[in-house]
């Protein structure tokens, strides 16, 4: 179909919307199209940006009515992005119309579909506002109306279905609880199904690859001398210490995970403890057979049902208010409640005032701080809150490991030139073999920086990679993602670099003069600053930050490509207290019966960084949240923990039943 250029400019126009802070636009294909008289007929392709890189979505009308929406090719994040694939095109054709809820935690996603569909009404001759564009509200800032009101009732409800919160409800259940397991989003698994896996010590794989020559308490005294003793330790203890214990728990539930020891080439002498997932592409797959099983063993799962109230008496939790995506509101009572709804990473008011700006981050957007809310609110007091910096990446939108950013390489090479606001070198480049580290010290600069490579590099990558640098190892973002090749050509990288500085994403300039000012930045520091480096590089030694002399390459003549880059957080974790046992308590010490808190909620074990052993936020959810689950239990109950530990109850096969205390 020839479209003529007033079409052309109307569909640019109606696709320029933003999204995670990059212009998104969309380019279209049409097959068999007519316009009816009755309205639009036809089916057309269009392209749009998804989360984390470009989709395919097919829209078919018929008389004016949208018969089938169909996404093709796209990289959305299973689990997460996908569910939306799953949920909206469905909505759209059901209701005719684009005014439909985004599947909650995956809004990208869902807003990315509903603007290939207006592209798709726009290039047929219609007008989306017709069809509801623009008109909704997502699901994770709108409050559904009450319609009605159901009472129910529990041993143990546990609030949020990721990591910590499906450990902490199948551990109640196991312990002989019943169990009310609520999840704001769509899908359970929450931002674990991003993460790469568990610490774990003494678990069954790490003996058997005879990796036990270190014992928990090594492992805490370097955890101590890190956090420089600003945390606290015997949290760490108790969790650390029943590590492996839950990563052989939990493969027999059908969670697997491989062995690893330690992951990046960073940690290579420290201490082995990292278990990755066996299957690193379809994570999410682990965390829905842990609710499958929750569920048919007689658990109640409540999905799109966020908990929005705590209810106590005194000091006592008694119960839990939730209000479903239908306008259902849960009035549940209960003996104990188990808090795991992931940190706040998906509150940017919440992260700008604790960071100082609105940092790029790994959430699903559900992650909104509701564990500190609601448990502040019935007197809890304030907790520790920390961002988890961790691998650093460009603007361009697309999340960290999880879709193609040809700018970010730029920053990922060790070859690079990293300079702050003030066109100052802070860091070793090859500090981003770290990707804690790395994190750290760019987030220390601010919101931004800038990664520098010469017109020089550029042209060796282009040819044949970053072994044409020196450079012999990629840096690895999650143990199977490496942020760039070795030796295959970087083909699609200086156009990526030129659409960079059209977005106002990269600088460039012919000189360091040129270059400054284009960056904002002083000129006559930046020139310093080149020229002290590039001399370092001539001899062969960094005197300052001492950089490997191997990826010493002199930036030499321009021009020069600057790519603008900020610190990523795996999120803002914290904002619940909580004690060595992971109950809830006041400012005080005082504990609130009957409440506990587990995963990214938590961050007494931090002092202010992600640490350098590998997986510690994944111990912290999937052992945290079973130490959480067995405590409300055992208080359910009116019984210690130790109490049901020793004495072998749990659920099988749907009954009650007695087996010997080692299970």
């Amino acid at each position: 179909m020839k479209k003529s250029i007033a079409v052309l400019m109307s569909l640019m126009m109606a696709l320029s919307v933003s999204a995670c802070g990059s212009s998104s636009a969309a380019s279209s294909s049409a097959a068999e199209t007519t316009t009816a008289a009755s309205g639009l007929s036809g089916s057309y392709t269009e392209t749009v940006k998804g989360r984390n890189a470009d989709m395919s979505v097919t829209t078919t009308f018929t008389d004016g009515k949208i018969t089938s929406v169909e996404v093709g090719d796209n990289e959305e994040t299973e689990g997460i992005g996908t569910q939306a694939i799953d949920d909206v095109p469905g909505r759209i054709v059901e209701a005719n119309s684009l005014a439909v809820d985004a599947s909650t935690g995956a809004t990208i996603t869902s807003d990315a579909i509903k603007e290939a569909v207006a592209a798709a009404i726009t290039e047929a001759g219609g007008d989306p506002a017709e069809y509801g564009y623009g008109q909704e509200a997502s699901a994770e800032s709108s409050t559904a109306a009450v319609t009605s009101t159901k009472e129910l009732s529990a041993d143990v409800v546990v609030v949020g279905a990721g990591g910590a919160g499906l450990s902490a409800a199948l551990t109640a259940q196991d312990d002989g609880a019943s169990v009310i397991l609520l999840e704001k989003a769509a899908n359970v698994g929450g931002v674990s199904v991003i993460a790469g896996g568990p610490m774990g010590i003494d678990s069954q794989d790490q003996k058997e690859a005879g990796a036990t020559d270190f014992t928990v308490q090594d492992v805490l005294n370097y955890w101590q001398s890190y956090n420089c003793w600003m945390d606290n330790g015997q949290l760490f203890y108790n969790v650390s210490s029943r590590s492996g214990e839950t990563i052989d728990w939990l493969e027999d539930e059908g969670m697997l995970f491989t062995f690893v020891g330690n992951a990046q080439s960073a940690h290579k002498d420290g201490y082995p403890t990292y278990h990755i997932f066996e299957d690193q592409d379809n994570k999410a797959a682990y965390f829905q057979t842990l609710a499958d099983k929750f569920v048919s063993l007689g658990g109640q799962l409540y999905m799109e049902t966020p908990a929005t109230e705590l209810i106590a008496d005194g000091d006592k939790v008694t119960g839990v208010k939730a209000l479903s995506a239908d306008g259902t509101e849960y009035d549940i009572s209960c003996k104990a409640v188990v808090l795991a709804t992931g940190g706040f990473a998906g509150n940017k008011e919440m992260m700008e005032e604790k960071i100082g700006w609105d940092a790029e981050a790994f959430t699903t957007g559900t992650q909104t701080g509701d564990g500190a809310t609601m448990s502040q609110a019935i007197g809890a007091g304030v907790g520790k809150t920390i961002q988890q910096w961790h691998g650093v990446t460009s603007f361009s939108g697309i999340q960290t490991g999880q879709g193609k950013d040809e700018i970010a390489k730029a920053i990922y090479m060790p070859t690079s030139v990293w300079v702050n606001q003030s066109a100052a070198r802070f860091a070793p480049e090859d500090l981003n073999y770290d990707t804690a580290l790395c994190s750290n010290a760019a987030a220390t600069q601010g919101d931004h920086f800038f990664s520098i490579m010469s017109d020089d590099m550029v042209k060796a990558v282009e040819e044949g990679g970053a072994q044409e640098l020196g450079v012999t190892i990629p840096v690895a973002y999650e143990p199977t993602i490496p942020m760039f090749s070795i030796d295959e050509p970087w083909t699609e990288f200086r156009a990526a670099l030129e659409d960079g500085v059209n977005n106002g994403l990269v600088f460039k300039g012919n000189t360091v003069e040129e270059l400054a000012e284009n960056m904002g930045v002083d000129a006559a520091t930046l020139k310093q600053t080149i020229e002290q480096y590039n001399a370092y590089c001539d001899n062969g030694k960094d005197e300052v930050y001492g950089k490997d002399a191997q990826y010493l390459k002199s930036l030499g003549e321009g021009p020069y490509y600057a790519v603008k880059a900020q610190p990523v957080s795996l999120g803002g974790i914290g904002g619940v207290l909580v004690n060595s046992n992971l109950n809830v308590i006041k400012d005080d010490g005082k504990v609130i019966n009957g409440l506990y808190a587990a995963g990214a909620d938590v961050a007494e074990i931090y002092n202010n960084s992600y640490p350098l052993v590998e997986g510690v936020t994944m111990m912290m959810a999937l052992t945290g949240g079973r130490l959480a689950g067995e405590q409300a239990a055992a208080l359910a109950q009116g019984k210690t923990a130790e109490e049901v530990r020793n004495s072998g109850e749990f659920y099988k096969d749907g009954e009650l039943v007695y087996t010997p205390a080692e299970n």
